[in-house]
């Protein structure tokens, strides 16, 4: 608002009439455009608050029937968009710091009305920089929430093809995405970090779309040239997804979810103090639900088969955090996948 070429709604806390007469008229003589109430008691400043919508407060300090400090309090904390400017007669340095620290925008003395109207300028002009800035932050925060919305779907459509080629893993992004989800949430990540940790999990396979379909129905042992073609898939997967911008490294995530503590995984190698926590997840997560499932090269080895893997390869191929969250999530917790 431009107090300057736009009408403003003044609300003054006032017991004389005397001196809401002279307010008015500094306030007319400086330029400003105005609608101006007057209430002097309690009971009418809080209904003007909620009836008038004051674009400013204009509070005498001491008041005989109410305390000008309980009137700004009162602004503050039931209508804190609405600046509150004390106008009084007397003032005490003490009383003036309590007034700023209890939230009044300025002070002015009664006998001192000529700085009232750039006051009021001053922190209008203020008034409005918040209100702009806040919308503008709304603004973002929307488009990014849209935004997120668009490559959330995104990635859920790239899930979908993947399981359309492969019928035998189909739902496998899927599980492995809610038991990563349970095992982060078991250990205490932040929920932002869930939701990229998910966003990972739920594409980790993504790259299999290069791999012939005969190859990934294929039962029985896999050649070494099929095995590596396979191997290849988180490479693949990185490629495609590195140069979308999401708010958490989706990507670098997939890309090594095949990694293992001790280095012994593919394809980079990586050792523990390299691999994302998120990869770490969604490794166990991987491991636990693709050894409890049926493939076409082997049976299913059951849930207790699963996690005797993870158990025996604690600390040493996957992370110790990990491993104990998942457990406790399954054996003590009564997890189980969803259908």
């Amino acid at each position: 608002m431009n107090p300057a070429n736009e009408k403003i709604r003044v609300l003054n806390l006032e017991d004389r009439l005397t001196d809401a007469e002279l307010i008015e008229d500094v306030l007319r003589t400086a330029g400003l455009e105005y609608d101006f109430m007057r209430v002097g008691r309690e009971r009418e400043y809080c209904q003007a608050l909620q009836e008038f919508r004051p674009d400013i407060i204009l509070c005498d300090y001491k008041l005989p029937n109410y305390d000008g400090l309980r009137a700004l309090q009162y602004a503050v904390q039931n209508y804190p968009d609405i600046p509150v400017i004390m106008v009084t007669g007397m003032l005490s340095d003490v009383e003036a710091v309590e007034l700023l620290k209890a939230g009044a925008k300025d002070y002015i003395l009664k006998d001192s009305l000529t700085r009232l109207p750039s006051a009021v300028r001053r922190v209008l002009a203020e008034r409005a920089e918040v209100q702009a800035r806040k919308a503008a932050e709304q603004s973002l925060h929307e488009s990014r929430e849209k935004l997120l919305r668009s490559l959330e779907e995104t990635v859920k459509g790239m899930a979908a093809l993947v399981e359309l080629r492969d019928p035998y893993t189909a739902g496998h992004q899927r599980r492995v995405a809610d038991i990563s989800v349970a095992i982060a949430r078991e250990m205490g990540l932040p929920e932002d970090e869930i939701h990229g940790i998910y966003l990972a999990a739920i594409i980790h396979d993504l790259g299999k779309i290069q791999v012939p379909v005969e190859i990934l129905v294929k039962p029985g042992e896999l050649e070494e040239a099929e095995y590596k073609l396979i191997r290849e898939h988180s490479r693949v997967a990185y490629d495609i997804l590195k140069d979308i911008e999401f708010p958490w490294p989706i990507a670098a995530m997939v890309y090594q979810h095949h990694e293992r503590e001790d280095g012994s995984g593919y394809p980079q190698g990586l050792k523990a103090a390299d691999i994302l926590p998120g990869a770490k997840i969604i490794a166990v997560a991987d491991i636990v639900e693709s050894m409890s499932s049926h493939r076409p090269y082997r049976p299913a080895q059951g849930l207790e088969g699963a996690l005797a893997e993870i158990e025996r390869g604690r600390g040493l191929q996957y992370d110790v955090a990990v491993v104990d969250a998942c457990l406790k999530l399954l054996r003590k917790q009564g997890y189980r996948f969803p259908s």
